[in-house]
């Protein structure tokens, strides 16, 4: 007798892959809801900055003398800071010069960006007509500490200018919750120093430091403070469909506008899944967020939360930049087993991007995980995993 097959397209870098799975198998097909494109992104922006949320219009809250910096977001992210950034930066500028506006390219501990890497994600014009700035880790302000005892280290640039705007994309996120709205100020241009306590072993560890979880969730909570005390003070957040294109645009208060973004995004990307799965096959959304195995452990620790103990991930993630940090690889190979590297975080000093080990290893506890990537064999299992 003939087994029924339903085929699965599985986004993969640029493209995607097909998984050919027996019917009778699939517990359930998990894709997020999706939601129309605007059909005008460019007076939808501005329509955002002249009516905020909770917040008087873009226009009104700056003056002529003001020096403005606008942070964007880095290449690991999609958000198309290259269709933002155009009504944004037009509607500073019928009140700022544009001599007194930068734009910094909130990187956190990423790579800086090339000139071709700036071009692809900001746009040529603007890359050619403003001052761009990646943002430098080693170019800090100490501003203070958090109630959680994390030492607030900003870019000097965001702490001597008179006005911080910030662009980014909220989509569920693996321990701050949802990403946009404060992660451009931490940790898109803090230091190395604040990364270690605000990602540190306790703060990864506790249990409502996790995907869609706001409330009560200290990462999240000790990110709001950094970002009040670097005085955010306006965000123009989006959400996207699958086709990249724009659904919601959230603009206005710093936080308030962010939570309401987090709400409908919650509402489009939650599901209700009738039993975990023995195996679950999922990715990391492909690019650009596949660009990485490192960015590569947020889809693997949502495929994680649907899978039983003991149960199989199969992730297909291109990896077309690699393993991303080095130090992330080296913990992991200076190791026999996910159990040691969890001993290691807790035992030492902070090590190279330690939180993304954590949470890997807590996965593969309870998980084997097998990769589908362009990886080489023996570094996916220096990483502890199987290729596939």
């Amino acid at each position: 007798m003939r087994t029924e097959l339903t085929e699965i397209e599985l986004p993969c870098g640029e493209g995607s892959l097909t998984a050919r799975i027996p019917t009778r198998n699939i517990v359930c097909v998990l894709t997020r809801q999706d939601a129309r494109g605007l059909t005008n992104e460019r007076e939808a922006i501005t329509q955002s900055l002249r009516s905020p949320i909770s917040s008087p219009p873009l226009r009104d809250l700056v003056k002529p003398s003001d020096k403005v910096v606008v942070l964007a977001t880095d290449n690991t992210r999609p958000c198309p800071d290259d269709r933002i950034l155009p009504p944004l930066l037009a509607e500073l500028e019928s009140t700022v010069p544009r001599e007194n506006i930068t734009i910094i390219i909130a990187l956190g501990l990423h790579p800086p960006l090339d000139e071709a890497e700036l071009s692809r994600k900001l746009g040529r014009d603007i890359v050619a007509s403003y001052n761009v700035v990646n943002h430098d880790v080693n170019d800090t302000v100490y501003i203070g500490t958090t109630s959680r005892g994390t030492p607030v280290d900003i870019n000097r640039r965001v702490i001597e200018a008179d006005f911080r705007i910030s662009t980014g994309f909220i989509e569920p996120h693996f321990f701050a919750g949802f990403s946009g709205g404060r992660k451009s100020i931490a940790p898109g241009v803090f230091s190395v120093r604040s990364a270690y306590h605000n990602h540190g072993y306790q703060m990864i560890e506790h249990p409502k430091a996790r995907t869609g979880i706001l409330k009560g969730n200290p990462l999240h909570e000790d990110l709001v403070e950094q970002a009040r005390m670097a005085r955010l003070n306006f965000i123009v957040n989006v959400l996207l469909n699958k086709n990249r294109e724009m659904t919601h645009i959230v603009a206005g208060h710093p936080f308030k506008a962010h939570e309401e973004g987090c709400q409908i995004e919650r509402e489009i990307a939650g599901v209700k899944v009738p039993q975990r799965a023995d195996i679950t096959i999922t990715t990391n959304s492909g690019a650009p967020l596949d660009l990485d195995l490192y960015q590569t452990c947020k889809g693997i620790d949502t495929a994680a939360q649907i899978t039983r103990d003991g149960g199989i991930i199969i992730v297909a993630s291109l990896c077309s930049a690699g393993i991303g940090p080095q130090a992330f690889l080296e913990l992991h190979r200076s190791v026999a087993s996910p159990k040691e590297v969890i001993r290691k975080i807790k035992q030492a000093e902070p090590i190279g991007v330690q939180w993304e080990n954590q949470i890997l290893a807590r996965t593969q506890l309870k998980h084997d995980i097998y990769l589908v990537s362009s990886l080489d064999d023996r570094t996916v299992r220096d990483m502890l995993m199987t290729p596939v």
